[in-house]
């Protein structure tokens, strides 16, 4: 889909179908690019969807790094080819933390939160609505209730509503060669440690 296919929304339309839906369970990133496309559909002109996730979303809460690549077919794509600054993606994982909501305007419905963190049927509780969740515990060292965006090679944007705190990871290597537990272990206990009200 992302190396060989002009329109990267196509992918899973053609597909058979094999479960009936919300019994089985699978990670695909083609599902993010196929709403990519039904969003497209929305609108009267292709500049207004090229517009709109700028305009709408990414302008508003100030990610002024970010650029996200279209596919030849002119589509976004939503899985992947997000480029921003650490910086701008902690802005993304705080738009989340504050349930939708950025300085007082609300950009994301809060019943769109609490669907993303809501366990899809048969993920063993890995996953919501694009969002992978920690409430299966395979950060055993980690709030349950974080949820998180897995990215290439090992990015991470990690979102705690427990302890009001988002962290953002860009790196190069990923599981097994990296121990996120630990990782995230360690700056949780280090904020922990260094507050004043601890």
């Amino acid at each position: 889909m992302l190396f060989l296919e002009t329109n990267m929304t196509v992918s899973q339309l053609i597909k058979r179908l094999q479960f009936k839906p919300n019994t089985n369970w699978k990670y695909s990133s083609g599902t993010t690019n196929l709403l990519s496309a039904i969003l497209r559909n929305q609108f009267t002109t292709y500049q207004e969807y090229l517009d709109f996730w700028y305009s709408e979303l990414i302008d508003k809460i100030g990610m002024h790094s970010m650029i996200i690549e279209v596919d030849m077919a002119g589509n976004y794509v939503g899985s992947s080819y997000g480029w921003a600054t650490t910086r701008d993606w902690s802005k993304f994982g705080l738009l989340y933390l504050h349930n939708g909501n950025w300085n007082g305007e609300q950009l994301l419905d809060k019943s769109w939160i609490k669907y993303s963190v809501t366990p899809t049927n048969t993920s063993d509780g890995k996953y919501g609505a694009h969002f992978w969740l920690n409430t299966g515990g395979k950060f055993p060292d980690v709030p349950r209730d974080m949820y998180y965006c897995s990215g290439y090679r090992g990015q991470m944007i990690a979102i705690i509503p427990s302890l009001d705190m988002v962290i953002v990871r860009m790196g190069l290597k990923q599981d097994p060669e990296f121990d996120f537990n630990e990782f995230l272990k360690g700056i949780i206990s280090s904020v922990k440690h260094n507050s004043p009200n601890t």
